[in-house]
């Protein structure tokens, strides 16, 4: 893992009590009661005190809560047993409501305060960004809320078998029902058998925009320099990835620190580096941990942005709505396609997705663009894509 949690520690006495407090409360339900009356009961406290961090965040990045002013800005400190600000917070949750949850962090940032771990204007500064946070805060759904139009796109990997022979028309049909963007996907000078060059101005001419492009880890480790020249030959602002379900968790922690390297070069290009998920990296490994949970909590949110796909997540059972909760501000694309009552894929709208109950927390998760697919669209990928589009746009939320 992340070489953070075999750092020395530090003597912040009063921080480290209440981290210690903080998550023997958590944990205290799921303590095993004593082997024997005879043996003597440990305090929680000390129950907790040689595995202080089952959140696992790093020192990566800022105390953030979702971006805007709910990112304080703040470096996330370490606490000593390479525990840190956010492990402390995200301790007590879930939190019953908005207050509860400032009333958390009030207490914890003035600690730290009084322990000179933070200055005052950071604590300061950590407080107001938990109160302009959603995190708590109720997300109704009251079915008068529409998907704009323009965040509307279509991940081509629904079209990937017209696009090779026939990518005008194939873009023109997509464009004619309303589609205004596109996520095409491939690696660096091959998106469907033509280089990015001469893709895109293809793309431009059915007059679809290109927000985002998919590339592969390869060449993001090995060809950073033609990454973003594709990205820039197609005006994408996201680049992504997807993953492998053979990782270990060592592997998770190192993609997580490739990542936030990538991040850090690509946005001196004004690009955001994604994460695209399948089901794989939400089962649990050693300790309970998934793999998910080691790269959201060890990338930066401000390098490193998730790309959400709801069919994947919700078929291993990882409720979108809970992720969004556990990890606010940290989704800012979402790949919208459907399950079908067997678990098949299924058109957007067609299937048994709550994308409405999804949908209502899109300003907690910072979701930006909504993008279709179907992976095994019928009768065709246009017709699918399509129906997909219309749907989405009929929905309420």
């Amino acid at each position: 893992m992340n070489s953070t949690f075999a750092r020395p520690s530090r003597h912040r006495p009063r921080a480290r009590y209440l981290l210690a407090v903080s998550l023997a409360a958590t944990l205290l339900p799921f303590t095993a009661a004593p082997a024997s009356a005879a043996e003597p009961e440990t305090p929680a406290a000390e129950q907790v005190a040689d595995d202080l961090c089952p959140w696992g965040y790093t020192t990566s990045s800022t105390v953030f809560f979702g971006h805007g002013g709910a990112d304080s800005g703040v470096p996330n400190h370490d606490l000593g047993d390479g525990c840190t600000i956010l492990d402390a917070i995200w301790a007590g949750a879930p939190f019953a409501d908005h207050g509860g949850f400032v009333r958390t962090v009030s207490g914890l940032a003035n600690a730290l305060r009084q322990d000179d771990v933070i200055t005052a204007r950071e604590s300061a500064s950590i407080v107001r960004a938990a109160a302009a946070s959603e995190i708590g805060q109720p997300q109704p759904a009251p079915g008068t809320r529409a998907v704009p139009d323009d965040r509307i796109g279509l991940v081509l990997y629904t079209v990937r078998a017209t696009m090779p022979a026939a990518p005008e028309a194939t873009l023109a049909a997509l464009a004619a029902c309303g589609y205004r963007n596109a996520e095409p996907s491939g690696a660096v000078n091959n998106f469907y058998g033509k280089r990015a060059a001469a893709l895109a101005p293809l793309v431009a001419d059915a007059g679809l925009s290109v927000p985002s492009i998919g590339i592969g880890l390869g060449d993001l480790q090995n060809n950073l320099d033609g990454v973003i020249a594709d990205a820039r030959a197609f005006g994408a602002k996201y680049v992504r990835i997807s993953g492998s379900g053979s990782w270990t968790l060592d592997d998770y922690s190192e993609i997580a620190a490739t990542l936030n390297a990538v991040g850090a070069e690509l946005k001196q290009a004004g690009i955001t580096v994604a994460y695209h998920n399948h089901g794989f990296e939400f089962t649990t490994q050693e300790g309970g941990v998934r793999g998910y949970d080691v790269l959201v909590r060890e990338t930066d949110p401000n390098l490193v942005a998730m790309e959400l796909d709801l069919y994947w997540a919700s078929s291993v059972g990882a409720d979108p709505v809970e992720l969004i909760k556990q990890y606010p501000g940290r989704f800012s694309l979402f790949h919208v396609k459907d399950m079908a009552a067997d678990g098949s894929f299924a058109d957007v709208g067609e299937g048994t997705i709550d994308f409405a109950r999804i949908f209502a927390y899109s300003r907690m998760s910072g979701v930006g663009l909504f993008l279709t697919e179907n992976d095994s669209p019928r009768p065709d990928g246009v017709s699918s894509a399509c129906d997909s589009y219309a749907n989405l746009r009929a929905l309420r939320y």
